[in-house]
């Protein structure tokens, strides 16, 4: 046994070696506290809870600095914030950032701060040199040592320089409040920082806005203001419906008013001053197979849209036949016109689609005949009277 003991011994010893060989490296050195910066203390939630009162605001949390440039520090921070779309009722997250671009604790013996912002200050101008992109740069003063801004089509960006410190702050775009609040922001991250010392407290709080600024909705309505939309009962008198249903009883017509909706981040709602909808009863007691019955039919005339734009009235018409599967055109009825199988004749003239109907006959082929031959008869009167 003694033997076994000593021979066992050395291959163990030797299966051991490799293993700590393979020890993993040790995690690199985080950067001193004190001396370091933190992304996240020069950009804190409670900045943006002051300038976005009322605002869902979610920390996305710190992205580390590389492993090969030395000791780490919290280099990035960003947050995102809940903000009302200015063209809908839906809200939107914008983001807002903050990134070291250099520090001197991982950057000697390269050219001074104060060189290096020029240098990026520099690239930066040749960027708004480019037609392709568009880049507005201006200087900004009271941000650290010196600062520029930024504007493109997405955000707003200050990038400046305190002491050894050269940091970014973005803040994508949403209104005519975006610069003020990126400034402020980047103020408030220079007064944090001292060069030497590292993270310091800031004098005071960032000045907190009352309420969060939304552009306005510029989009125009889609439809037409509601003094342009006609009478629907002007555009058939009972006279006409009369001398088309000969031998009928006539009723005396029935108004529908209505209203508009101009679509924007607020609604808004117009009533019309004139009926969109007339609807003329038609009624008559026949015998049929020795029982007295009574014919019906329903005359109706709506005004279905006055759109804005031409352009609008064409594409509102082609998605109402398409929906009412109105297949069969008519000819010599208004800039374009179409039938359904229900008796329905959709007109479009210029800005204004009209709908013309006649009902009854839904059950027996001659009388549904006989309604299809009357309606397209009203739909001339009321087409010539669009014009």
């Amino acid at each position: 046994m003694i033997v076994r003991s000593v021979l066992v011994t050395p291959l163990l010893l030797a299966l051991a070696g490799p293993a700590v060989a393979q020890t993993a490296p040790a995690a690199p050195e985080p950067a001193a506290p004190g001396k370091a910066p933190d992304a996240c203390r020069l950009l804190p939630q409670a900045d943006l809870e002051a300038l976005f009162p009322g605002r869902a605001i979610t920390a996305k949390g710190p992205t580390l600095s590389a492993i090969h440039r030395g000791p780490q520090y919290a280099e990035s921070c960003m947050y995102s914030v809940k903000l009302p779309s200015p063209t809908s009722k839906l809200e939107f997250a914008r983001f807002a950032s903050l990134t070291v671009i250099r520090w001197d604790g991982v950057a000697k013996g390269r050219e001074t701060p104060a060189q290096a912002f020029a240098s990026i200050k520099a690239s930066r101008e040749k960027l708004t040199a480019d037609p392709k992109i568009t880049l507005k740069l201006e200087p900004v003063s009271g941000v650290g040592d010196e600062a520029f801004q930024e504007t493109s089509s997405s955000s707003v960006v200050v990038r400046a320089r305190k002491d050894d410190l050269i940091y970014a702050v973005s803040l994508d775009l949403y209104s005519e409040q975006t610069a003020p609040n990126a400034l402020a922001l980047a103020k408030q991250a220079a007064a944090r920082w001292q060069g030497g010392t590292g993270m310091v407290d800031a004098p005071q709080q960032v000045a907190a806005n009352s309420a969060v600024t939304v552009s306005a909705d510029t989009r125009p309505s889609s439809v037409a203001p509601a003094d342009q939309w006609p009478d629907a009962c002007a555009l058939l008198t009972p006279e006409e419906v009369k001398a088309t249903f000969p031998g009928m009883t006539i009723s005396d017509p029935r108004k529908l008013m209505g209203k508009i909706t101009h679509e924007s981040r607020e609604n808004r709602q117009e009533a019309l001053p004139n009926p969109i909808g007339c609807q003329f009863d038609a009624k008559r007691t026949v015998e049929k197979d020795g029982k007295r019955t009574v014919e019906l039919n329903q005359i109706h005339v709506s005004v279905r849209n006055v759109a804005a734009t031409e352009e609008l009235s064409k594409r509102w018409f082609q998605s109402a036949i398409k929906v009412s599967e109105a297949r069969t055109p008519v000819a010599d009825l208004g800039d374009e016109a179409a039938l359904d199988i229900m008796n329905r004749i959709h007109i479009r003239q210029g800005l204004t689609t009209v709908e013309v109907r006649v009902s009854g006959g839904e059950r027996d082929q001659a009388l549904h005949d006989q309604a299809k031959a009357r309606v397209g008869k009203l739909a001339k009167i009321v087409a010539a009277r669009l014009k």
